[in-house]
This record gives C-alpha cells, sequence and structure tokens, in this order.
C-alpha cells in the first residue's frame, strides 16, 4: 500500500525544516526539531551525510536521550563512512514542548519515529537509505515501528543492541539468568552476599510478575553486571562526568525528562506489551546484538526475535565483555558489527 503523506504534515515540512542549513558533507553536524502533536523533539546529525546512508539511533528509557551515544568512538568509526541521526523522543534528552502526558505513549512515539524518517529524507533525499537501532526501550519502540502497517519499508535494516520487544519475556528471562548465573557465582564464592539477596527474591517471585516486581527485578539487573570485573560500569553519573559542557549537553532539560517519562503512568501500560506473535510480517534484514553480561534485557530476547522474523537475511551477534550497553562497553565489536550490516545493506 503507497504511503500518503497529509497535507498538514507536508506543510510542516515545507515550513519547518530550515532548509539553508542541510548540508551535504563528510564531517556535517546540524541540530534540528521536529514538531509534533505537542512535542518538538531534538534531532542532531552528524557525520558523513553524503553517503546518503542514516544510522538512526532510538534510545532507551523511556525518557533516556541519544545524546549518551554521542561518544568521541562512533564519531570516528561511524560518522566517517555514513550519517548518525541522535534523536530524542518526546519528554526525553534535549526535547522540548509540555509535558504531553496524554501523549505519552506507545503509538504516538511509534508515529514520532515514522515522521522522524519522513523528515530525514525530505531534508537529505528521498533515496536516503535509513536504519533504525534501537536500544533498551528503543527496542519495543522499533518493534512497534516494525510490526506496524508497511512502516518496515521506509527503512532498509533493523538493529536490536540489547533490545527488548516483549516485556513480560523480558521479566521472565531476567529471573531465569539472575537465578541461574547468581547460583553459580555463590558455588564460585563470588559476590555471595549481593549474589544471595538477588537469589533469594528470584527464589521467592517465580512468575506473574507485578509491576513493582519487574521494576525490581530491573534494578538486580543493573546491579548483577557491575559484579563482573570485565564489564565497563556505565551509568548517569559516568555518563554526565563526560564532560557535558564541551559538548553542550543540557543537563537540566535531560534530567528533568529522565524523571517524568520514567515516573509516567504509561510505563504500566509497557510492562504488558509484547510483540512475539507480530514479528512475522518482519521481512527487512535484522542485526541482534547483546551483551554477554546483560541481565536487564537478555540474549533470550534476541534469539526470540530471530526465530520469529520472516527473514533470511539475519544476524546474532554477542559481546563477551559487555553488559546492557554494548555501544558504550564494547565499541568496537559494535561498530564493526553495525558498520558490515550497513555497508551490506544500503
Amino acid at each position: 500500500m503507497k504511503l500518503i503523506i497529509p497535507f498538514a504534515f507536508l506543510f510542516f515540512v515545507l515550513t519547518s525544516c530550515q532548509k539553508e542549513k542541510i548540508t551535504i558533507g563528510t564531517n556535517v553536524s546540524e541540530t534540528f526539531y521536529l514538531d509534533n502533536n505537542g512535542a518538538s523533539m531534538r534531532l542532531l546529525v552528524e557525520g558523513n551525510t553524503s553517503s546518503h546512508t542514516f544510522l538512526l539511533f532510538v534510545h532507551g528509557g523511556p525518557g533516556s536521550s541519544s545524546y549518551f551515544y554521542n561518544t568521541d568512538y562512533i564519531s570516528q568509526n561511524v560518522e566517517n563512512k555514513y550519517a548518525v541521526v541522535y534523536w530524542d523522543q518526546r519528554n526525553a534528552g534535549g526535547s522540548q514542548g509540555n509535558s504531553n502526558g496524554d501523549q505519552l505513549n506507545l503509538p504516538q512515539m511509534t508515529e514520532d519515529l515514522k515522521k522522524v524518517i519522513q523528515l530525514i529524507k525530505y531534508r537529505y533525499g528521498q533515496n536516503s537509505n535509513i536504519f533504525i537501532l534501537g536500544h533498551s526501550f528503543g527496542g519495543l519502540l522499533t518493534a512497534s515501528f516494525m510490526t506496524t502497517g508497511d512502516y518496515q519499508s521506509m527503512v532498509k535494516g533493523w538493529i536490536l543492541a540489547d533490545g527488548s520487544h516483549n516485556y513480560p519475556l523480558n521479566d521472565t528471562l531476567t529471573r531465569q539468568m539472575l537465578l541461574t548465573v547468581g547460583q553459580q557465582q555463590i558455588a564460585l564464592n563470588k559476590n555471595v552476599s549481593g549474589w544471595k539477596t538477588i537469589v533469594d527474591y528470584c527464589n521467592s517471585h517465580t512468575g506473574n510478575f507485578t509491576f513493582e516486581e519487574s521494576l525490581q527485578l530491573t534494578a538486580y539487573a543493573e546491579d548483577a553486571e557491575t559484579f563482573f570485573d570485565k564489564v565497563k560500569e556505565i551509568n548517569l553519573a559516568t555518563l554526565i562526568d563526560y564532560d557535558p559542557v564541551q559538548y553542550g549537553w543540557p543537563v537540566t532539560s535531560i534530567l528533568f525528562n529522565l524523571s517524568y517519562s520514567s515516573n509516567a503512568s504509561f510505563n504500566r501500560d509497557l510492562a504488558i506489551t509484547k510483540f512475539s506473535s507480530k514479528l512475522g510480517v518482519v521481512t527487512t534484514p535484522t542485526l541482534l546484538l547483546y551483551g554477554k553480561y546483560d541481565f536487564v534485557c537478555p540474549g533470550g530476547l534476541e534469539e526470540d526475535v530471530f526465530n520469529r522474523i520472516n527473514t533470511l537475511d539475519k544476524k546474532i551477534a554477542v559481546s563477551h565483555i559487555s553488559g546492557h550497553n554494548i555501544m558504550l562497553q564494547d565499541e568496537s565489536f559494535f561498530c564493526k558489527e553495525v558498520n558490515a550490516f550497513i555497508e551490506s545493506h544500503r
């Protein structure tokens, strides 16, 4: 079915994308905003726009930020080849607008993602090759996008990096991994006190998890990866410590949006959201990346996607030194896999 763009959206694009600032080059850095349904969402495009190939980060959270992915390593090893789009979702990162509690939901955010892609193609050319990468909650959002109508036809490839497409399954896999690995580590006499607390919780909470139990499992999952010395520790404090002044981060906005979105009521709806049964419609090339020590979104999630999507052009790749933030904890592995995938399908 043809994608019909409403006149109102075309009017918005033609009048607000500031065409005079569009740059085609090998070392571009442009910031602009997408206004949609009460939100003004920040987009930073950096790198090689002359490649006509764009990697679009769909960040975690809800309420996190794409600022955290905009590292020197990615700049030097991905942006030199392709353009990278750092998109802050509504009520996240450097995005602006009203609180929009009524519009903070997965269907609306799916439409936001569609319009981000439409805007990128309008600005830089309809022949632009778009690859979407979902991390953590971004996995749920990109899974929604890929299984809605013919939206997947707008992109050349789908990348999941420590992403979740099925929150109930996610909770089950997190509990199983915490319990299994925790028992192994206790037997090895490693971090016994920390692991015992986690194992005892998992033994007393076995399924049909409440929202509060899901939050507790996630908290224990975040703790668990810090028990392994080979995993680089990543948390909000270490990210902010990257010198946000030098890089122009709006720290107040980032923290306010994170607090608002992470405590919003729609998180309870997300907790029961799952896309496993819908993944059969996906025929787009797919790359699935995860860290061996990711307890937050365990590798079984990528395996579920791999087994359900209806394309032979799919791959799972595992980092043996990372946890939930593969693009920050195993940068060379991440960039190598992403670059190879993009080069094969652009």
